[in-house]
């Protein structure tokens, strides 16, 4: 795993030529078998995307293991409402979409996911929309203020 992590790593590199990166854990999956794997790439990373879903205060995430909702035939209305009580708490919520309209086991629908763009679009003057990897370095530099 160690091995295939890294060689990733550098064929990402050889396209985008970016150094940073994060990792998602496959499955939400820490271990192979009974055996934990990341803590030998951990430095590879600037963070790591668990799948534990949590509302956090942004002070309070653990950047190699980043709370995340995985999504799966949610209706719009739920999503929403679960930015609005990340906007309305002041927290961190990270969604994990595995397919959009079809295609995957693990799906939302086309029109759930559109409007949950459409409301994202309305309110980004109030809602912080970024990648995980601009989330990490935003946390990481909280962290290292303190």
């Amino acid at each position: 795993m160690k091995e295939e992590i890294r060689l990733t790593n550098v064929i990402l590199k050889a396209i985008d030529g970016k150094t940073e990166r994060t990792f998602a854990f496959p499955c939400g999956d820490e271990k192979i078998h009974d055996t934990p794997y990341y803590e030998a790439v951990k430095k590879d990373f600037i963070a790591a995307r668990g799948a534990s879903p949590k509302f956090l205060h942004i002070d309070s995430v653990h950047l190699h293991d980043i709370n995340a909702y995985a999504v799966n035939g949610e209706s719009a209305d739920t999503l929403i409402k679960m930015v609005k009580k990340a906007q309305q708490t002041q927290t961190l919520l990270v969604f994990m979409f595995h397919g959009v309209g079809g295609g995957h086991d693990l799906n939302v629908g086309l029109s759930e996911h559109s409007q949950l763009l459409r409301y994202l679009k309305a309110n980004e003057n109030e809602i912080w929309i970024s990648t995980m990897i601009e989330v990490a370095k935003y946390i990481k530099a909280r962290k290292h203020d303190w």
